[in-house]
């Protein structure tokens, strides 16, 4: 594992800590209900900013194939 992976894994860890204390703790003083608008509204926040920053797909190329040469006949089998 290289420093910055081992870095980012316990930053992941603590954040995630964090957050459910600050969830529990909300919860007791501001109520189950308004936690759940919270969280909603962060969510809805969240899916918002991803469609937003999605990059654009970029336009197909329209290349033409080339034509069948109409010199070329099928045969027709009997």
């Amino acid at each position: 594992m290289t420093k910055s992976t081992v870095k980012n894994t316990l930053f992941g860890i603590g954040a995630t800590a964090v957050t459910i204390a600050l969830g529990y703790f909300g919860v007791q003083y501001i109520g189950k209900n308004n936690m759940f608008t919270i969280a909603a509204a962060v969510g809805g926040a969240g899916a918002i900013s991803y469609v937003l920053q999605k990059p654009k797909e970029q336009p197909v190329s329209t290349q033409l194939e080339p034509e069948l040469s109409k010199t070329k006949k099928r045969s027709k089998k009997v």
